[in-house]
């Protein structure tokens, strides 16, 4: 299937955006440019390949997918690569990303449902990256049966087995109270979709203000910047300041700080590849 989209979209500068790529059920061939998952869809499970061979389209495949799945597994393959962001006002405001958003950077991967990045945002919280990792494997294996599990997957798991057999220590109690309050708030729907505000997402147990901004920012809010140990190690070894010094010191990027500091992550390493 010939996915149109509706403004350019890198694949590879999606991917290479920050490390979602790296937590299963995601599999990226860089060698091949397929980026590719498995999914449940219809009640049947698929895997569901993703390529690209210009800017503004992807080439997608996948088997087992029932037709009455089709309008679904588009929509999923949209999110993932955030297709209806329309990033007009953030080249506006960061001119000297501008022709990195043109060519389609500026997006960051994302999962299928607002769900699955919240909880894989819950798994980085005081966890070194091979934790996280873990984890993710850990429940995509089990209560996923080989995708990443919905709101009652998890909730029908329960917090003891998340804790004792997917190893995710506190944060099995921080994901069953956060997933069992979201649903009861209607914040969050069975299939995990949402869009819960900042300030909602700062009351739920066990989600500070680093945990709020970045599940914000993977729904195009990027006013804040996510700050967690290895924001501020690079600050501080690259810029030479604290996160807040570094915030007021980009003001000028206004509500897009966020991505602003992603974006100039990105051009880092894309110079370091060139050079490579």
């Amino acid at each position: 299937m010939l996915l149109a989209l509706p403004r350019p979209v890198d694949l590879r500068l999606t991917v290479a955006s920050h490390g979602w790529v790296q937590l299963a059920p995601w599999r990226w061939d860089s060698e091949t440019g397929i980026l590719a998952r498995a999914e449940r869809i219809g009640g049947a499970l698929a895997t569901v390949a993703v390529r690209q061979h210009e800017p503004a389209a992807l080439m997608v495949e996948s088997a087992n997918v029932p037709a009455a799945g089709q309008a679904e597994l588009r929509r999923r393959v949209e999110r993932w690569v955030s297709a209806d962001w329309d990033p007009a006002a953030a080249i506006a405001a960061l001119d000297e990303f501008a022709a990195l958003i043109r060519r389609g950077g500026g997006r960051m991967l994302r999962g299928s449902s607002f769900y699955e990045d919240f909880v894989k945002t819950v798994l980085t919280i005081n966890a070194a990256w091979s934790s996280t990792c873990r984890m993710a494997a850990a429940l995509v294996a089990e209560p996923g049966d080989g995708t990443f599990p919905d709101p009652e997957r998890v909730l029908d798991y329960g917090e003891a087995r998340l804790r004792e057999r997917a190893r995710l220590g506190f944060r099995a109690a921080t994901i069953i109270a956060a997933t069992r309050r979201m649903l009861d708030d209607g914040v969050l729907d069975r299939s995990g979709e949402g869009r819960p505000d900042y300030e909602y997402l700062l009351r739920l147990p066990g989600i500070g203000p680093y945990a709020a901004a970045h599940c914000r920012l993977l729904l195009h809010d990027f006013r804040r910047l996510p700050v967690d140990t290895v924001a501020t190690a690079y600050i501080r070894d690259r810029h030479g300041t604290d996160p807040a010094a570094y915030a007021a010191r980009q003001a000028h990027w206004g509500d897009y700080l966020g991505l602003g500091y992603r974006l100039a992550r990105l051009r880092e390493r894309l110079a370091a590849a060139s050079r490579a």
